[in-house]
């Protein structure tokens, strides 16, 4: 439920009240006026206290909520308050908080959907070109103790001790500490605890990279949906729209240890700025899966320029993506 109305709130028992077509100074007034209302009907010394008005605010479920909180009349600038969701919550990485966050405050601020559909673009780009921080993508989980799982517990902070433990038998960290990770691309099929890695072996290893296909859509976008989906927009369907076969192109030619012939790079360039033109003027013309087809041709025309040898060696994989 979302509504650009204000609202203001009652405690202990969290009760909203909508106000349709009230302003903020309007909403002070009611509010108070219903305070002292309900407080003379009860006795001494219980009271009702007025709390606050949130404008906007989002309505996810019971104890998940977000807006634009103010707490006096004179209040000029809002505080942005979050109740039970991902930006106020530990078990995430911090790059599902920040970006929900800055599109939560773009739709209070803007109400244009067409901003967060691209700030949102932008960030799963970074992510996939591999130009983000690892930092806002560690993982911290606390250690409970050997003992204290149930035997073959698929946990990454007992998966990571146990391996740590295998080279320095006094690296076990302490009960109760986070211990920090990320996950990395794998074999497909493979179970997720074996992609899990410490953040300096990442750093230390140039073949390791970030899974990006899992932190958006396993991470990312499902916040984003809970929140979004209440006014009627697919999130994950902006992920679909990247060209993301560009973006394996390129991953392919970093994590080969052999470099491409100078050439065959040129023209890989002038390819991915060419069909990236072209791209995007099919997507405003709404003809997507015409342009399909031409990207499958592109890939079976760069695969020819590879030499057999590459193609056994790293196994490129489908350029085009599902």
């Amino acid at each position: 439920m979302t509504s650009s109305l204000p609202y203001f709130i009652f405690n202990p028992l969290s009760m909203f009240v909508l106000l349709k077509g009230a302003t903020k100074e309007q909403s002070f007034k009611i509010g108070q006026e219903i305070a002292e209302a309900v407080t003379a009907t009860n006795p001494k010394p219980v009271k009702l206290k007025f709390e606050k008005v949130y404008l906007p605010c989002v309505l996810q479920t019971k104890k998940r909520y977000v807006g634009y909180m103010y707490e006096t009349l004179d209040q000029k600038d809002p505080v942005f308050d979050a109740k039970g969701i991902e930006t106020v919550r530990r078990d995430s990485c911090p790059a599902v908080s920040k970006i929900l966050e800055r599109s939560l405050k773009l739709l209070f601020e803007t109400r244009d959907i067409s901003l967060i559909k691209q700030y949102v673009q932008r960030q799963c780009m970074k992510l996939l070109e591999g130009k983000a921080s690892i930092q806002d993508f560690i993982f911290a989980k606390e250690y409970r103790g050997s003992f204290s799982y149930k035997p073959g517990a698929c946990v990454p902070a007992l998966e990571l001790t146990r391996k740590m433990l295998t080279y320095d038998r006094r690296s076990e960290p302490q009960v109760g500490e986070r211990v920090p990770y990320v996950i990395i691309y794998g074999t497909p099929g493979v179970p997720l605890i074996q992609l899990v890695r410490r953040p300096v072996e990442v750093l230390q290893d140039p073949t390791l990279r970030l899974n990006a296909t899992y932190y958006i859509t396993k991470q990312i976008l499902p916040p984003l949906a809970r929140i979004f989906s209440l006014i009627g927009i697919d999130v994950f369907s902006w992920y679909h729209e990247l060209p993301r076969f560009i973006v394996a192109l390129f991953t392919i030619a970093k994590t080969w240890h052999q470099p491409i012939c100078p050439s065959v790079i040129d023209w890989i360039k002038k390819m991915w700025h060419t069909y990236t033109m072209e791209y995007c003027a099919a997507i405003k013309k709404d003809e997507f899966m015409s342009f399909a087809g031409t990207w499958m041709k592109l890939e079976i025309i760069i695969l020819s320029k590879l030499s057999q040898g590459q193609k056994t060696k790293h196994h490129p994989f489908s350029l085009i993506a599902p």
